[in-house]
């Protein structure tokens, strides 16, 4: 009875200083709108001079702006690019530029906080506050840009279009590999108690690396960052990916991904976390598409960087939106 009561108060002890380990703090994520010049002359030289300011913007990393005319003015839509975790606008490079010609769109490529920085310890100071700030900020310039808005969104940039994508001003979503949920389940520890102690343990490292990337690429994606970051990504994806957030959209939805066989498919995100987010959008049926590209051969299904497939997804999502606008 005695070694009985030993190990349970131990268990019961073991427990409590879990619990009461560190973990990634809550974001608060408002939905006030951020102000942003509307005149589209200055609102242009405001992108571009907020990223020189920072001073150590990678080169092709930069927000900006592409106008459909010589003339600036605003446009029926406006094409919004929301890149991925790590990544920058070139993610996107060439299917949202061709989108936006095949609409006649003005186009916004924002790099959002913490992203495509020359930096000692990259990512180090990511977090979801700042992230979420520079979310709705590339909104507020979207809404300047057009009429309605229409959101492109890869992996994690998927997270933030899902997000946003109840507000008035978005005409559609189109989705493309959304990070609904990490492959590796062992994601989920990393926004518990103790996340950041285990995942350096795991790692031997205080860094998380992506060996696999070649030179161009690692360009533009940042390929070795802090493991601090990561906490804060799956922090997101704990308060903001449900049916809660699922069930608000009413818009029309795209959604690609590159799945072949179960050997040859995405093995960054989930597919099937994504495919059941899928059918709880509340999106009627006859508005939302979902498409397999088995030929992509990488998470990243829109870059000239990733996949020759690109061409695809742009036909499948103009074919989508041509029916649906």
């Amino acid at each position: 009875m005695k070694i009985f009561k030993f190990f349970s108060i131990l268990i019961l002890i073991l427990g409590g200083l879990y619990l009461v380990g560190p973990r990634v703090e809550s974001p608060d994520l408002n939905m006030t709108p951020v102000e942003v010049p509307k005149e589209l002359n200055t609102l242009k030289k405001w992108v571009s001079n907020k990223e020189k300011a920072l001073g150590n913007v990678r080169p092709g990393n930069e927000s900006y702006i592409e106008f459909n005319d010589s003339i600036p003015k605003k446009t029926k839509y406006s094409i919004l690019y929301l890149h991925g975790f790590t990544a920058s606008g070139i993610e996107g490079d060439p299917v949202h530029r061709k989108i936006a010609k095949f609409l006649n769109a003005n186009l916004y490529v924002p790099r959002l906080y913490g992203h495509g920085l020359n930096e000692k310890e990259p990512m180090l100071n990511y977090n979801n506050n700042d992230f979420w700030e520079s979310a709705k900020e590339a909104i507020s310039v979207a809404k300047a840009l057009g009429d309605r808005v229409i959101l492109l969104g890869t992996s994690h940039g998927g997270v933030l279009s899902l997000c946003f994508g109840n507000d008035p001003s978005i005409a559609a979503i189109c989705l493309f590999a959304p990070n609904i949920e990490v492959y590796d389940p062992l994601a989920k520890l990393l926004s518990k108690p103790w996340g950041l102690q285990m995942a350096r343990l795991v790692r031997g490292s205080k860094y998380h690396n992506m060996n696999n990337m070649n030179i161009e690429k690692k360009k533009y994606w940042t390929s070795k960052i802090r493991l601090e970051s990561t906490l804060h990504m799956q922090k997101l994806l704990d308060i903001k990916m449900n049916k809660s957030t699922y069930e608000k959209i009413k818009v029309p939805v795209f959604m690609g991904y590159y799945y072949k066989n179960d050997s040859l498919q995405d093995k960054v995100v989930s597919i099937p976390a994504m495919l059941k987010m899928f059918d709880d959008l509340g999106t009627p049926s006859e508005l939302k598409v979902k498409k397999a590209f088995p030929d992509a051969g990488d998470h990243v299904i829109t870059s000239y960087l990733s996949s020759n497939n690109h061409g695809q997804v742009t036909k499948a999502v103009q074919d989508f939106l041509k029916k649906i606008l």
